[in-house]
């Protein structure tokens, strides 16, 4: 039997704790870098660089250029002559990540490991909203109530999908309210524009020390999701395709001053001036179809020069395919997995390529609100970043390797989808 010293048999005696060996510091983590070496890198903001070097540091963006100097035990991996982009992002998605239905929140009904997100990566999708909260899974949610979030395809990662959430806040119901309903939305809209302005009283009164004793800030109660659209904290989202349908959205916007996207814009080409001095953003697919109107006197249908049209007056659009969903029973080119051929169809129109590549990465992650952490390759940004074999918006090209967050998550040579097709080139 080993017997203890007397001086810690005296301690114990007293009540005390024998005294312990300081505690270890624990090891200092090694940042994982990843160079991606070679390649032509389309940074977005800052033009193409070619035979260049994208370096990561763990799940962010660390270094762009040339002969860039690699620390030590940095993971390289040749993409030389391939073009390197920023993930795609999808600005509307439907059940695209989501296990559940209507939940309360999305981030509680998340699947790091649904099929779909793998189809969403090698189609070179690295960001989408979505939303739920409609009657049917899936649907768009209308009201303050739906539920809506920008994820990540973060395969296997649960920790690395949730962006953001609520991102929008969807008034689609306005545009086919009637009379009544009309009336009780601006009416909600301006009890919170009386309130937001209790609220910003208080709040400069209490920077100049001015409060009353015990006196309390303004309860938002029921109208806080109003108040959150007129402050600016998060946008709205309206489908509105018609002229009328728009212009209706466009009364509504203007008379409350709200941030707001025009989803499903077909006609949004007739009346692009109005649409820029609302400051709206439109989420349009170049490829739809509206027969115009007959019985109208003035400009109606879709055009294939939409998305040149909205450009020239400075509206700010993301392109989406004409169905929301990846989906492998339809028609091919049709789905989410072919967003890059949507944008190569505004080109179709007239539309330049610097804006329709733009408009599935920058302009999207704009309309999403996310533009700070995804959509371009910055010094900073997310590492959320594809690899092509060709031009991003020709038809013959394919992802052949996908990051988000910086993780590998997707390699066309062992995809069971996709690894017997070869490049064009």
């Amino acid at each position: 039997m080993t017997r203890l010293p007397l001086a810690i048999l005296a301690i114990m005696a007293a009540g005390f704790p024998p005294p312990q060996d300081p505690p270890k510091a624990a090891p200092e983590r090694v940042p994982a870098y990843t160079a991606l070496v070679g390649g032509n890198i389309h940074t977005v903001t800052q033009g193409v660089l070619k035979g260049a070097t994208l370096l990561f540091k763990d799940a962010k963006i660390h270094r762009i250029g040339n002969d860039l100097d690699l620390p030590e035990g940095t993971k390289k991996i040749d993409v030389t002559g391939k073009a390197v982009l920023p993930g795609f992002v999808a600005a509307t998605a439907r059940g695209l990540g989501l296990v559940g239905g209507n939940v309360q929140k999305i981030a509680d009904s998340l699947d790091p490991y649904q099929e779909t997100m793998k189809l969403a990566l090698a189609g070179g999708i690295t960001s989408a909203y979505v939303e739920t909260g409609g009657g049917i899974f899936g649907d768009r949610s209308e009201g303050p109530a739906g539920t809506s979030a920008v994820i990540k395809m973060s395969w296997g990662d649960l920790d690395g999908m949730l962006v953001v959430e609520p991102a929008a806040v969807n008034l689609s119901s306005w545009v086919r309210a009637t009379s009544s309903q009309r009336l009780e939305m601006r009416e909600a809209f301006r009890k919170a524009r009386e309130i937001l302005e209790k609220i910003r009283d208080y709040e400069s009164r209490k920077t100049a020390g001015k409060l009353a004793p015990n006196e309390q800030p303004p309860s938002p109660g029921s109208q806080e999701p109003y108040i959150r659209v007129l402050r600016g904290d998060v946008p709205t989202r309206i489908s509105a395709s018609s002229a009328d349908e728009i212009a209706s959205a466009l009364a509504l916007v203007n008379e409350f001053r709200f941030r707001a996207v025009l989803l499903d814009a077909d006609e949004a080409w007739t009346m692009a001036e109005e649409i820029g001095r609302a400051r709206c953003a439109c989420v349009i697919a170049p490829r739809r179809r509206r027969l115009p109107d007959k019985r109208s006197n003035r400009n109606s249908g879709s055009s294939i020069e939409q998305a040149a049209i909205l450009r020239k007056a400075g509206v700010k659009f993301a392109v989406v395919p004409l169905q929301e969903r990846i989906d492998t029973g339809g028609m091919a080119g049709r789905d989410l997995q072919m967003l890059p051929l949507e944008a190569a169809f505004a080109v179709r129109g007239g539309l330049d390529p610097k804006t329709a590549l733009e408009a599935i990465t920058l302009t999207a992650a704009e309309v999403l609100g996310v533009d700070a952490r995804v959509g371009s390759l910055e010094e900073g940004k997310d590492a959320d970043v594809i690899v092509l074999d060709g031009d991003p918006l020709d038809y013959r090209t394919y992802v052949e390797l996908t990051f988000v967050n910086g993780k590998l998550v997707y390699e066309k040579d062992k995809s069971p989808y996709f690894q017997h097709l070869k490049s064009a080139r």
